[in-house]
């Protein structure tokens, strides 16, 4: 028997608690009537904290994402029901930050919103199937721009989305990976963390000392984002080899 006050006792966030209390709530349904049922979008951040508490309690659980760049995930309960549709439109002139935007004005969460990607002139948008009559009823135009939806099977993004780095690294720890990033001296990477001008899986941290893993995604403030992509080797002296992607 899952005891949820227990269990939200280990996350110390109040809007955490409410967003663990709401997968538990869709677990516990799940294995009431065995009808399958879903969370809205999670982030990287999110997620780990839900699959540490799922985990904890032995539930089983499955995920999907669009697509294998995409970096917004759900977690569902029993069978896949095509919970997300991909849309795509043309137009050259319109940027991430104006699809968000326009899909915020129409009274969307964060939550609500998927993984957008702007792919030369093709836009992709990764929307949750129960909101498709509202998005096709509702976007016609971003910035005063006509744009016509269309489903799609899939998400073809170009090759040099990213740009490849490989660092070499003493540790995992935090500062290291910014000094090597921002191109810093480790007393500098240390002040720019605690000056808040580090994300790490789209969340401030301070804690210079924290250990990062692969998959994070790590943001600095005017530097760029970076994926923490895979450990290629450690060297006889414990140094570690390390793929960044960078966003481009």
């Amino acid at each position: 028997m899952i005891n949820k006050d227990n269990l939200l006792k280990m996350v110390p966030k109040k809007e955490d608690r409410v967003l663990i209390k709401s997968v538990i709530d869709k677990y516990m349904k799940y294995e009431k009537t065995n009808i399958s049922t879903y969370t809205n979008f999670l982030d990287i951040r999110q997620y780990k904290l839900i699959e540490k508490i799922l985990k904890h309690e032995k539930i089983s659980f499955n995920t999907y994402k669009a697509c294998e760049e995409c970096e917004k995930l759900l977690i569902y309960f029993g069978n896949y029901e095509d919970y997300v549709t991909v849309y795509s439109f043309k137009n050259s002139d319109i940027k991430h930050k104006d699809v968000l935007g326009t899909l915020f004005s129409l009274g969307y969460d964060i939550d609500t919103i998927g993984d957008i990607f702007i792919n030369d002139d093709v836009i992709y948008i990764t929307n949750l199937s129960r909101l498709n009559n509202f998005l096709e009823n509702s976007l016609y135009s971003i910035k005063n721009k006509r744009v016509k939806l269309e489903k799609v099977n899939e998400i073809i993004l170009k090759e040099d989305r990213f740009i490849n780095l490989k660092i070499v690294i003493p540790s995992y720890r935090l500062d290291v990976i910014v000094s090597k990033l921002a191109h810093l001296s480790r007393n500098d990477s240390i002040k720019i963390i605690n000056n808040n001008m580090v994300l790490l899986n789209y969340e401030e941290v301070t804690n210079n000392s924290k250990i990062v893993n692969i998959g994070d995604i790590i943001s600095i403030r005017k530097v760029g984002k970076f994926i923490i992509n895979k450990e290629l080797l450690v060297s006889k002296k414990d140094n570690y080899l390390v793929e960044i992607k960078k966003y481009n």
